[in-house]
């Protein structure tokens, strides 16, 4: 979604569009967990506190938008997530704080850090648009993207082996086009061509769906460098 479309979507939220606003949300879930995994510093599901702070804070960040103050709305979003979050760990003295002398509350290394990378070197912006396609690309595959942390191999070792599947299948350019075209995993085919059993891919069958849309799309840097093992498994997707 591009800024224009995104201003306007806004535009018609503050006049009354309620089912635009559901629409708009379910669009960014991706980023709204994105953004909460990374000023955390680990994986956040929906069953989390400080995802249900990060969705308030999207809501109130669509309510407040002014595309005149020279900020881009998902600026706007991570700067309120960022504060509500701060806010929460303060509250909840699970947030080491420092005061200056007049009151106000200064940020600890990590985050200023995480904040900075993000306005400057404009990472996270890049990883949540590799993650909104990529979101959609699962969506035909009746695949959330909320789901894959459940989905994904605990094991290095296991991870690595659905890797190797999926680059074994991706040289098969017809398993491919069966793939794409009736949105299931061509087991029986994939399995008569190589030595894998049925009950080994079965076993990660979304994960591995979700390891082959990656590898089909090069461009998608950080999530590539994700499932070849590049980068810490510690939260996903977020700085693979």
């Amino acid at each position: 979604m591009n800024p224009e479309d995104i201003e306007h979507s806004i535009a018609e939220i503050q006049k009354g569009n309620e089912a635009l606003r559901e629409q708009l949300i379910r669009y960014y879930q991706p980023y709204i967990l994105n953004v909460v995994g990374q000023v955390c510093k680990q994986f956040k599901t929906w069953n989390d506190d400080e995802a249900s702070i990060g969705l308030i804070a999207f809501n109130r960040a669509i309510d407040t938008y002014k595309p005149s103050k020279g900020r881009t709305f998902l600026n706007y979003v991570y700067l309120l997530i960022h504060r509500e979050l701060i806010d929460y760990f303060r509250k909840e003295n699970r947030y080491k704080e420092v005061i200056r002398s007049d009151g106000e509350l200064l940020k600890p290394v990590e985050v200023q850090k995480s904040f900075d990378q993000y306005l400057y070197e404009q990472e996270v912006s890049n990883i949540t648009e590799e993650i909104i396609a990529f979101n959609e690309e699962l969506s035909f595959f009746y695949i959330r993207f909320g789901e894959l942390e459940s989905f994904c191999p605990k094991q290095k070792r296991s991870r690595k082996k659905v890797l190797q599947i999926a680059e074994d299948f991706i040289q098969q350019s017809d398993l491919i086009q069966q793939l794409f075209q009736k949105k299931h995993f061509p087991m029986k085919d994939f399995i008569n061509r190589t030595s894998y059993r049925i009950k080994a891919v079965e076993k990660y069958r979304k994960y591995l769906i979700a390891v082959i849309i990656i590898l089909l799309h090069p461009e998608w840097e950080n999530l590539q460098a994700y499932v070849s093992g590049e980068r810490e498994r510690e939260k996903w997707p977020i700085k693979r």
